[in-house]
C-alpha cells in the first residue's frame, strides 16, 4: 500500500494528553474515527465540501482519491491519464491525474497536485474487501509536509509542521530509514516458534493494522509460492507466529506476525497499527523519525 479516503466534522480542541507541554501547539487536531482495521481514518471534506473519509497512509507515495460513492463529483478536474503502481500488490493500476485537489482538515486545508483518481478495482490490496471503506488516502506528499502525532487511547490525531523538535515529548526516537521510498525502522523480533531474536527493518504502514514479516525460502515452501508472489496474494494462507517486538528503548510487545511473500519490498516486514496503537507516537518523514512514548 503505497502510492496513491469524508462528511464534515468539528474541529477538536488540543487536549494536554497529546503533547506533554503546552509549546508545540499543532497546527490543527482531529479525532480519529473508530476503525476495527486499525488505520489512521478521519472524516472530513473538500473544499467543494464533497464528504470524505479520509486514511492517513504513510507507505502511500501518492495521495488517491477513490471513484465510488461520494467522490464522483471530482470528475471535471480529472486530467491526463497515468498509471500508479503499488508494490504491496506489485501492480499497476490506470488512474488519472487531478490536476489540483484541497481537502479541509478542521480550520486547515491540504492542497496537492499530486492526488490521483480512479474507479476501484479488486487488485489485492485490501484483502477480502470489493471496495474500500474509505474515499481517499492521504500519502507521501501529506507526511512530506507535515508531522503527524497520534494518541490512540484519546483517539486524536494532530499536525504539525515538519521539523518541529519532539524529543522532550517522547521516550524515544528513532531514525527511520528510506528502503524503496517507504521509511522503516529497525524493529528487534523474537519469535516464540524458533525463540530466535533478530533485528528487522519494517516497513511503518499507518493504513495496515496488522504485522508482517517476510517470509524466508522454507517458509516460501509451506506458503507454497515463490519469492515473486506478492504480499497479499499470502495473506490469506499467512504463517501465523506469536512473537516478541520491541523498539528502541521500549519494553517488548508480544504480537502475532503474519509471515508473508516479500514480492518487491526491499524491507524485511511491515509495521502497522496493531503494533503502533500500542504507543502514543509521532512521525516526521521529512526529518526521518519516529517518537514513541508508553500510552
Amino acid at each position: 500500500m503505497r502510492f496513491a479516503k469524508f462528511k464534515s466534522f468539528w474541529v477538536v480542541m488540543f487536549l494536554p494528553t497529546l503533547m506533554a507541554a503546552g509549546d508545540l501547539d499543532p497546527i490543527v487536531t482531529l479525532p480519529l474515527e473508530r476503525n476495527e482495521r486499525g488505520g489512521l481514518h478521519v472524516r472530513t471534506q473538500s473544499s467543494d465540501g464533497i464528504p470524505l473519509r479520509l486514511v492517513f497512509d504513510t507507505a502511500a507515495a501518492n495521495s488517491i482519491l477513490f471513484d465510488h460513492a461520494g467522490t464522483d463529483m471530482v470528475s471535471r478536474k480529472l486530467g491526463r491519464d497515468q498509471h500508479v503502481y503499488f508494490p504491496f500488490t506489485d501492480r499497476l493500476l490506470g488512474f488519472r491525474l487531478i490536476n489540483q485537489f484541497t481537502i479541509e482538515l478542521g480550520r486547515h486545508t491540504f492542497t496537492s497536485n499530486n492526488w490521483v483518481s480512479g474507479p476501484w478495482k479488486p487488485t489485492g490490496l485490501f484483502p477480502g474487501r470489493e471496495t474500500p471503506n474509505y474515499d481517499a488516502i492521504a500519502g507521501r506528499d501529506v507526511f512530506t509536509t507535515y508531522a503527524v502525532a497520534v494518541d490512540p487511547r484519546e483517539r486524536m490525531l494532530s499536525l504539525y509542521d515538519s521539523g518541529r523538535d519532539f524529543e522532550d515529548h517522547y521516550d524515544t526516537v528513532l531514525q527511520l530509514v528510506e528502503t524503496n521510498e517507504h521509511m522503516a525502522v529497525s524493529v528487534s523480533i523474537t519469535r516464540s516458534d524458533t525463540g530466535e531474536t533478530q533485528d528487522k527493518l519494517m516497513i511503518i504502514d499507518t493504513a495496515f493494522p496488522g504485522v508482517l514479516m517476510f517470509a524466508n525460502e522454507s517458509e516460501l515452501e509451506i506458503l507454497n509460492v515463490d519469492e515473486l508472489a506478492t504480499p497479499a496474494e499470502t495473506l490469506p494462507t499467512a504463517i501465523v507466529v506469536p512473537s516478541m517486538l520491541g523498539v528502541g528503548r521500549m519494553d517488548p510487545i508480544e504480537q502475532n506476525v503474519l509471515i508473508v511473500s516479500k514480492g518487491g519490498f526491499t524491507a524485511d516486514g511491515v509495521l502497522g497499527t496493531a503494533f503502533l496503537n500500542n504507543y502514543r507516537y509521532a512521525f516526521d518523514m521529512a526529518a526521518k523519525k519516529i517518537y514513541l512514548s508508553e500510552r
